[in-house]
């Protein structure tokens, strides 16, 4: 009545047995494949470079920017297909052309540059900027001696840019 099976034939060592060497061999071959794909994970990458704690941004412009207090209104005039900058605060030189960089936040592509130059009320250059999404400004004289950032959210039409850095007085 009691047939005795021989031990590969048994269902309960299968499962002890075969599915835990299926997962192994699964493993090595996923760690395979990770070591193979190329060096080319730009995420990979800045976290190899942070990890060995080297800084790639200068940060003295930011550091001139929150010493002089420089604070600015970018303005997108949509109808008239003109981008504008007001000061809010600091000691801007008046007569000198202001660059203002508009970054994609995910196609660099489609990155603008845009030269701007004195005008009554601040600065304004013509040109036709897509509202359509988000873009990340960054503001800063010929001579980059300081720079402003910010971000135009998508669909509004103006945006504050200001220091990267906070005094340790504003810190939370």
């Amino acid at each position: 009545m009691t047939e005795k099976l021989p031990i590969w034939r048994n269902p309960v060592l299968i499962l002890v047995f075969v599915l835990p060497a299926i997962s192994i061999i699964a493993g090595v071959g996923l760690l395979v494949m990770a070591l193979r794909t190329g060096g080319d994970d730009p995420v990979l990458d800045e976290v190899r470079r942070t990890a060995r704690g080297a800084q790639v941004t200068d940060l003295s412009a930011d550091q001139a920017a929150l010493d002089g207090r420089f604070a600015a209104v970018v303005r997108v005039d949509a109808e008239n297909g003109a981008v504008e900058v007001f000061p809010v605060s600091g000691r801007f030189t008046r007569n000198a052309p202001l660059r203002l960089v508009l970054s994609h936040p995910v196609h660099s592509s489609e990155d603008m540059t845009l030269q701007l130059s004195p005008s009554d009320n601040g600065w304004r250059t013509e040109a036709a900027i897509d509202t359509g999404h988000d873009w990340n400004l960054r503001l800063s004289p010929g001579d980059g001696e300081w720079r402003l950032q910010g971000r135009l959210e998508s669909g509004e039409l103006a945006a504050r840019v200001q220091p990267a850095l906070q005094d340790a007085g504003d810190a939370p």
